[in-house]
């Protein structure tokens, strides 16, 4: 975004808002309220694009707004110049050649602007059409009440540096925490921490779902991927589409502030941060309540409750809500709604079902509400209320592509194919330009055990995707669907091997290895299996299966001890491979026509 309009349109609207107050003290008046809808753990806000609606990514992150590819053709942006010499640096990646377009108009927080610049990035995902970077938060001073759904511009007058900006905190501990290296607008906000008792600088960054720290810094307090303690954390993939292994790591102490959190686990990942050692995303914007600070420069949050880094796998079982510190009653469905957004963001699911049903009650014709209260439900085992506020969901809006898809996914896990592709089929019809939709169902159809649907569209997205960023994902989505279905094996490894040129990540080299072991070629797929170890030491899958094919190829000590390793880490890990029709008593299943 071009700074200088958006600075003179804001400027303009501080001027009113100061001329109002009658007192030469501290004055700290809100000027505009953004309302931010959590979808899982990526806040949200919509604006408009030269008069079209547009959903993007609130990303403390970025220095910059962006845009993706695809987007800049959907809206008509035209071509503009970027500044020389600018990388547009993420997760995952650097890239050389940034491009820039200009929207004719851009509305944003309730101002309108003209000739407005992002960058074009390489994907967030979903519905999202871009993010929204320092540039249109920087300049300014911005509470992000994530949990409430809701963030807060502020102008501040006559605040001295030790003013207390807070102004939700009576009563509550408050950090306050100076940031480092600060610019007259802010690009990057870092502040610093303890972990271990080893200081590291850290990243307020909500456009990552998850903290991480990188495996630099937690070198430096003592963890390697190969501790005592440390497990698989599973694959990220950044704006550049390339994966990244991460790892769940065990630290006695990270301090923050005024905070210590003692006994916990970190996630780790190997990424580089230009000024940082750690990023604090969206995670743990929810569990606090956050005002970051252009005109004094500190960043100030108090704690909402519940756990500070989204780790748990199963969601807390509440009776009640739990809504953030200092945050004021809903009065409006559409305001329920986004707290109960965050409340299913932080697994707090039987607050946010109760806080949805408060929502449908004041607005009974919004559909997307059923939608969400089923999402919610579903994670919770309750599916018949779940399908009821899907059918309910459609009733009203039958081109919502997400709940046919929801319901699509509910009707397989009753055993319901045919209802399923029904559902899918009109999702597809409805959304044919979604670029997730054929490989989510492709994945849906694989989990279910009907491969020969989940080969089909998986098919049809590679066809129709050949340049995406996201292609070694899907190549290695079918070449696992065919090792696991144990059918077309040859085709299985040659998609392998196309990701793996693409992307060296464990979970292709674990489905190569997969296919190798189906094949019968053990010592090949015992060193394909040893490749992913190595890359992600707690892989259960691979620990697992390099056992099967050591005790296929008679190495039964290795066999045993790779396979009791892996139930350790996994227990029922024997039973997923039996229902492969892979099991240590059984030679490797021939490949099937």
């Amino acid at each position: 975004m071009n700074l200088t309009p958006v600075s003179v349109a804001l400027v303009s609207l501080l001027a009113v808002a100061s001329a109002s107050g009658a007192s030469a003290a501290c004055q700290f008046q809100k000027i505009a309220d953004v309302p931010v809808t959590m979808e899982g753990l990526r806040p949200t806000i919509m604006a408009k694009i030269n008069g079209q609606d547009a959903k993007f990514l609130v990303d403390t992150g970025a220095f910059f707004s962006g845009v993706t590819t695809d987007t800049a053709g959907k809206y008509g942006l035209k071509h503009s110049i970027a500044p020389f010499g600018w990388k547009l640096q993420g997760v995952g990646g650097v890239s050389r050649d940034m491009q820039a377009v200009a929207a004719e108009s851009f509305v944003f927080a309730g101002m309108g602007f003209r000739n407005a610049d992002f960058v074009v990035i390489g994907r967030v995902g979903g519905d999202l059409v871009g993010n929204i970077g320092e540039n249109l938060m920087g300049p300014f001073d911005v509470e992000y009440d994530l949990a409430n759904g809701v963030m807060r511009y502020f102008k501040a007058t006559g605040c001295g540096y030790d003013a207390n900006l807070a102004y939700w905190s009576a009563g509550l501990p408050v950090s306050r925490l100076s940031i480092i290296e600060p610019t007259t607008i802010l690009t990057r906000v870092i502040t610093t921490a303890k972990v271990d008792d080893h200081s590291i600088r850290v990243m307020f960054d909500s456009g990552s779902s998850l903290s991480a720290m990188s495996r630099t810094a937690a070198g430096r307090a003592g963890i390697k991927v190969t501790s005592d303690g440390v497990v698989s954390g599973g694959i990220s993939y950044g704006i550049f589409g390339k994966g990244l292994e991460t790892f769940l790591a065990p630290f006695a102490s990270f301090k923050i502030g005024e905070e210590e959190i003692k006994n916990t686990r970190l996630r780790v990942a190997d990424i580089e941060l230009p000024g940082g050692d750690m990023l604090l995303g969206a995670d743990f914007f929810l569990s606090h309540r956050i005002l970051i600070s252009n005109s004094q420069k500190k960043v100030y949050f108090t704690y909402n409750g519940g756990p500070v880094f989204r780790l748990d796998q199963v969601g807390r079982v509440q009776a009640q809500a739990a809504p953030a510190a200092g945050g004021s009653e809903p009065k409006t469905g559409a305001e329920f709604a986004r707290r109960a957004a965050g409340l299913a963001a932080r697994r707090d699911y039987l607050p946010a079902i109760a806080d949805y049903t408060r929502a449908i009650a004041l607005e009974p014709d919004v559909a997307r509400n059923y939608r969400a209260r089923a999402t919610v439900r579903l994670a919770v085992r309750q599916t018949l209320p779940a399908l009821d506020d899907l059918n309910e969901a459609l009733k009203r809006d039958p081109s919502d592509s997400e709940a046919l898809m929801l319901r699509g996914r509910v009707a397989l896990a009753m055993g319901e194919p045919v209802k399923a592709k029904v559902d899918f089929d009109m999702a597809i019809k409805l959304a044919p330009a979604d670029p997730d939709l054929m490989a989510s169902i492709g994945v849906v159809y694989a989990q279910a055990g009907l491969y020969e649907p989940a080969i089909h569209a998986l098919d049809g997205w590679i066809v129709s995707h050949p340049k995406s960023e996201d292609m070694a994902q899907v190549l290695n989505a079918r070449c696992y669907t065919r090792g696991v279905w144990g059918r077309e094996l040859d085709l299985a490894l040659a998609d392998c091997d196309a990701a793996l040129k693409k992307d060296r990540v464990s979970a292709i080299m674990d489905s190569r290895a997969l296919v190798l072991l189906r094949m019968g070629r053990l010592d090949e797929a015992i060193a394909q299996y040893g490749a992913a170890i190595k890359a992600q030491p707690g892989g259960a899958d691979s620990l697992y299966g390099r056992g099967l094919a050591e005790l296929k190829k008679g190495q039964k000590a290795e066999g045993e001890a790779d396979m009791a390793a892996a139930k350790a880490i996994s227990p029922g890990i024997d039973k997923q491979f039996q229902k492969f029709g892979l099991a240590p008593d059984g030679p490797p299943p021939a490949a099937k026509s």
